[in-house]
């Protein structure tokens, strides 16, 4: 499994991949959770009621990714590269995601509140929607990250991960309302940031706070602007079908499209997370020899687009059994959803990998024209497809999405020509060779 990896053992790289290992143990104590305590409550609640948080869920999604700021990659980036100045670019990055938690949430709750949508609904988005204020505290994840010392973040994601899940079991034992387990999303995070806080203070301290800088904000701003539209329409692309599932057909149906979904999103964490962890190697690697560099993302690519189809085919297979196995028998219907959606997966990850390459390129712009224009298209086809096809129509809309935007697209960018032959020796596994990729 070794050659596969991006990178050659080494006592420093050794350090790299213990640090990933940290990051990839807590998204699959994640996937479990989501999987069976998930399941567990989309069970309970039945379609219906599943629906109900479940949009909620999505409507909130989008106050959150902008709140963030696409700080995930671009902090890290820039603490990696300018270790001295690690409080100056704290500081600066927390008031920021700050201030866009404030205007985001004004902007949805105004939003919500002029929409027709029932009241009951519109407070579940209203209390979901507040976790963006909790969102500033992951500039201690981001910093802990940089400094390739994830299990401290690692601890207090299980932790708060672990203290949840009990919590949403519970109510689910005393036969809660769907209210309160529209609280306990907001404690999701709430939780969180109280533990990273508290990792924050015991391993670095919190001078950053009254640290800002306007040309490093301007730097960042530059940076994280399309990074922004990139999660937005990330989103749309991924959430907006919910959204017009919720007013083309209805709540019932969107409880069956999440419930296939859920499995996908706790999938794809995989490749995602692969990704993200080993943003601090791949920069270094791209400080030095340039053909190693693009041989190891050549690897890389090769072990998530693998990992992404053995786990469609398998799902293609037992999809039905496995829907009604997880959710039950009221859920079967969203079996070809599942099977559609995880094919999407094998474009999705080959997107994780081709991201982290923009961002240390620092041709983040072109990730989000390609997933505006993917977004703009999934819509287009949502109208076509939801009304002849129902929920499986959606499923297709983000299948032919992601191809485009994460494959398709490349062929039309005369920048992207090495990007697109490293894609193609990962995808049809032509041989490898030091020095051949100029």
């Amino acid at each position: 499994m070794l050659k596969f990896l991006p990178f050659s053992i080494g006592p420093q790289v050794q350090k790299y991949l213990l640090n990933s290992t940290w990051m990839l143990v807590e998204q699959c104590l994640r996937l479990i959770s989501g999987v069976f305590v998930g399941i567990y409550i989309a069970r309970y609640l039945g379609p219906e009621q599943y629906g109900v948080i479940s949009y909620a869920l999505a409507i909130s999604a989008f106050a959150l990714a902008v709140s963030r700021l696409g700080m995930d990659a671009v902090l890290v980036r820039e603490l990696v590269t300018s270790k001295a100045r690690t409080n100056t670019l704290m500081g600066t990055a927390f008031w920021m995601m700050f201030t866009a938690a404030t205007f985001c949430y004004m902007l949805m709750v105004l939003s919500v509140f002029l929409s027709s949508e029932q009241s009951q609904v519109k407070l579940y988005i209203y209390i979901i929607s507040s976790s963006v204020f909790f969102a500033t505290s992951l500039v201690g994840d981001y910093y802990f990250q940089s400094r390739v010392q994830a299990k401290f973040s690692t601890m207090c994601k299980v932790a708060a991960l672990a203290v949840m899940s009990i919590v949403k079991l519970i109510l689910v034992f005393l036969s809660a309302d769907v209210y309160y387990f529209v609280l306990a999303a907001l404690a999701d995070h709430a939780l969180l940031a109280v533990f990273l806080v508290i990792a924050l203070k015991r391993k670095y301290n919190f001078e950053f706070l009254t640290c800002f800088s306007w040309p490093d904000a301007r730097s960042m701003l530059s940076s994280v602007w399309p990074m922004v539209l990139t999660a937005v329409a990330s989103l749309i692309y991924m959430r907006i079908d919910q959204v017009m599932i919720r007013n083309m057909l209805g709540m019932y149906e969107v409880g069956l499209y999440s419930a296939a979904v859920r499995i996908y999103e706790a999938w794809i964490v995989l490749p995602y997370v692969i990704t993200v962890s080993l943003i601090p190697v791949v920069v270094k690697l791209r400080q030095g020899d340039f053909s190693t560099y693009q041989l190891r993302l050549v690897q890389l690519f090769r072990l998530v687009i693998g990992l992404s189809v053995v786990a469609a085919v398998v799902v293609s297979l037992v999809g039905e059994r496995l829907m009604i196995f997880a959710f039950g028998s009221s859920y079967s219907e969203a079996a070809p959803v599942l099977s559609i959606v995880m094919w999407s997966a094998v474009f999705a990850s080959i997107g994780s990998v081709s991201a982290r390459y923009f961002n240390v390129e620092r041709m983040e712009r072109k990730i989000a024209f390609r997933t505006l224009f993917a977004a703009g298209l999934n819509i287009l086809l949502n109208f076509i497809l939801i009304p002849r096809y129902g929920i499986s129509g959606a499923a297709i809309a983000t299948l032919i999405c992601t191809f485009i935007a994460n494959y398709v697209m490349d062929w039309f960018d005369r920048d992207l020509t090495v990007l697109l032959n490293i894609k193609h020796r990962a995808m049809f596994w032509i041989p490898l060779k030091r020095g051949s990729y100029e």
